[in-house]
């Protein structure tokens, strides 16, 4: 599907986007290559809580798992990061997460656990094959939005 923008005339007029803050650079500002790394600046800033707990590819099996912090009820954890975690080959659904210690989980293949009986933050699933990882597919959208159950 296509999308749609404003017209020539109204992108050209636009002077900051009311959501995140970035501003637009304005035509015929010079030095023009000062003004466009003002702009990734911004949108890097806009754009840093994303990468938070984010999995990546490192190459071959491994994963690394960004930094950052997260809520298991009322408490906040935070992850500090890792990198070289060797997932096993030929599994077409590998759960990662982050178990209510803080602690990575990747060698669970049947699913992510129950929540009621193990609070977790769900991170990625993976699938590998021929020795590399094939795709990852981001779980995180899961927990942008959490309301702490009370007594929990």
């Amino acid at each position: 599907m296509a999308e749609i923008y404003p017209s020539d005339n109204e992108l050209l007029n636009i002077v900051s986007d009311d959501e995140t803050g970035v501003e637009y650079i304005t035509t015929g500002k010079a030095p023009y290559y000062l003004e466009f790394r003002k702009l990734l600046y911004r949108l890097l800033l806009a754009a840093k809580l994303a990468n938070d707990l984010r999995v990546f590819d490192e190459g071959g099996l491994d994963i690394g798992v960004k930094s950052g912090k997260f809520w298991i009820g009322t408490t906040v954890v935070n992850y500090a990061g890792s990198s070289g975690n060797t997932l096993a080959d030929d599994k077409s659904n590998i759960y990662v997460y982050l178990d209510s210690q803080g602690s990575l989980v990747i060698d669970e293949y049947a699913g992510f656990p129950d929540m009621a009986t193990n609070p977790h933050l769900r991170l990625a699933v993976v699938t590998t094959s021929g020795g590399d990882i094939v795709s990852i597919t981001d779980a995180r959208g899961y927990h942008n939005f959490y309301i702490p159950v009370q007594g929990a």
